[in-house]
């Protein structure tokens, strides 16, 4: 197969037009070969046994024979005029005259009860065969009937035998004959062959040249040398699949040099990882930012950046993490956000972001909070101090003036709330949980808040449900896992009526605790819901301003439970009800290495 394979068009073609040619010439030429055969030979037989009846008519008048010698001498002068052979036989196979063998020969003659025409004729009546015979040293048809001579008790075989050559040679005539014409057919047909095919073949070599150039980026048309409307056709199809291929080429170049020219200026750093986590390609903002201009492709991104942070991270996506994202630090006050995503065909997409500038910024806000809170601290003191001793000393103010001092006492409470939480939520962004994070029961964190959240409950009339079953073990911060449920609780309380209740529980899931806060209240509208843990930020400024949250407590909540690992989220209504606001945020459970096993 492999062979047939590697043969040329035009060969493949010859060979199996030759093979159509043989068998089309050879079997119909076999056939009549033997059909002719079988005619001369069935031919043959009849005149044998037309010469037989003649023959056993001239013995009928020959009789009666006194002897076997007398049968034999008229056996051998009858074959002399007739000119085939003419034997007799006994029942029993003895040959008791042969006109080709003397006499005093044929009583040492093989016993020819075994002979087939002899056979057939003692069984039937008749028998016929051709075979060679020893004693003539020739083909011969053999031609055998039982007839009755007198003075013989039982019936005689008459045989005779006529030579058989003059038909094997007509025979053979007719198949040299028969053979020279086919030979001469096939001759001429393996010459017009090879012609045509020749002639078939050479377009196809044109339409494989033509393809190859324009594999190799030769788009100039051209047409076959051939007058078949086909191969015009596929010329003119060629040609316009060329012009579809030029046009594509000429796109996707140009796509391809705008997309690098795009890349190569971003300011933005872009490294592409293959499949085994090495570097196939990087721009400019990456090679200034490695140091590795002209040298970064082939190596892996520990080789350039000597940083575990990154390496790890590119292992992850490679080994098959659709996406992964962490602000990396290189240098003092120099800060990436850096983006890593799966490519399908393998190996991974790596962005480098400079957030180096909104850092510093952030870093401005944050301090300037602080100062700002830190700088109005202290006059606020002053400010509610005198307020409060104006109101609690032994001074005379009429009706509008007591009003006054109460609103100023009010409004210097409120701001300062907001600046402590300012303050509170300023450490929070500045001061990492790291070093202060251990395990901590939160069943107990909960009990804490509640207690101290539990007068501003009672004074409206509302239960809080506690189906924390302790202890509960995370990995957290306490006193600031007291604020977020102390945060939490009181938002509970300031946003529900009177007389409802507040349930907090929690579940396990994957190795993280997630705990919940539900409330009773009217809920958040889902245009409102994306921006909830915003600083400052007010579904309804009016109520708000009369329940006297300072708009930071949730702010407060996402910081820290970012900060001790974790993640918050809300749901307005929950699942099943039409009203109402759960809270959800989540921690990591204490590693324990039983548990992991």
């Amino acid at each position: 197969m492999t062979g047939i394979k590697t043969m040329r068009f035009g060969s493949r073609i010859l060979a199996a037009f030759w093979i159509v040619l043989l068998v089309a010439i050879g079997i119909p030429g076999v056939y009549i070969y033997y059909s002719l055969k079988n005619d001369f030979i069935e031919t043959s037989r009849k005149a044998a046994f037309e010469n037989l009846d003649f023959v056993e008519w001239l013995a009928a008048r020959q009789q009666p024979f006194a002897s076997d010698k007398d049968i034999d001498e008229w056996c051998a002068r009858f074959a002399r005029q007739l000119g085939f052979r003419i034997t007799v036989i006994e029942p029993g196979g003895r040959v008791a005259a042969d006109s080709d063998v003397a006499w005093n020969e044929v009583a040492g003659m093989e016993n020819h009860a075994y002979r087939e025409e002899v056979k057939t004729a003692l069984r039937t009546g008749t028998g016929s065969s051709i075979r060679y015979s020893d004693t003539l040293h020739r083909h011969l048809i053999y031609a055998a009937r039982q007839f009755t001579l007198a003075n013989y008790p039982s019936p005689m075989i008459l045989r005779i035998a006529m030579p058989f050559s003059e038909v094997e040679t007509r025979l053979n005539e007719y198949a040299r004959q028969f053979w020279l014409i086919n030979a001469f057919i096939f001759a001429l047909a393996l010459g017009l062959s090879i012609y045509f095919t020749r002639r078939f073949e050479s377009p196809v070599y044109q339409i494989i040249e033509r393809i190859r150039k324009i594999g190799t980026g030769d788009f100039t048309h051209g047409y076959i040398a051939d007058d078949g409307r086909e191969f015009h056709q596929l010329s003119g199809n060629i040609n316009e699949m060329a012009d579809r291929i030029s046009l594509q080429v000429e796109t996707i170049t140009r796509q391809k040099y705008e997309l690098a020219v795009i890349i190569e200026n971003m300011r933005e750093g872009i490294l592409l990882l293959d499949k085994t986590g090495r570097i196939k390609a990087v721009n400019h903002a990456v090679e200034a930012l490695a140091g590795c201009r002209g040298s970064c492709v082939g190596k892996t991104p520990m080789e350039i950046f000597l940083n575990n942070e990154i390496q790890g991270a590119c292992d992850a996506v490679i080994a098959g993490t659709p996406e992964y994202s962490f602000t990396l630090e290189l240098e003092e006050d120099v800060f990436y956000e850096v983006y890593l995503t799966a490519i399908p065909e393998g190996g991974a997409l790596v962005v480098f972001y400079n957030v180096s500038e909104q850092k510093r910024l952030e870093k401005i806000r944050r301090d300037f909070v602080a100062n700002v809170s830190h700088e109005l601290k202290t006059p606020l003191t002053s400010i509610k101090g005198y307020v409060e001793t104006l109101l609690s000393g032994p001074f005379s103010f009429t009706d509008d003036a007591k009003s006054f001092l109460q609103t100023i006492h009010k409004n210097a409470n409120h701001m300062s709330a907001i600046v402590d939480d300012l303050l509170q939520l300023t450490r929070l962004q500045d001061k990492p949980f790291s070093k202060q994070m251990g395990t901590v029961d939160a069943a107990a964190c909960f009990t804490a808040a509640s207690e101290t959240i539990m007068p501003m409950a009672l004074e409206k009339n509302i239960t809080i449900h506690n189906q924390l079953k302790g202890p509960i073990a995370v990995k957290a911060d306490e006193s600031a896992l007291i604020r977020v449920f102390g945060n939490l609780l009181d938002n509970a309380i300031r946003y529900s009526p009177e007389g409802v209740a507040i349930t907090a529980r929690s579940m396990t899931e994957a190795g993280k605790i997630i705990f919940a806060i539900e409330d009773e209240g009217p809920g958040i509208a889902r245009q409102h819901q994306s921006r909830i843990f915003e600083r400052f930020y007010r579904v309804e400024k009016e109520r708000s301003r009369f329940t006297g949250g300072t708009g930071l407590g949730l702010a407060i909540c996402k910081n820290a439970v970012a900060g001790m690992g974790g993640e918050i989220w809300m749901q307005s209504p929950p699942g099943g009800k039409t009203q109402g606001s759960t809270f959800f945020f989540s921690l990591l459970q204490p590693y324990n290495p039983e548990q992991k096993e």
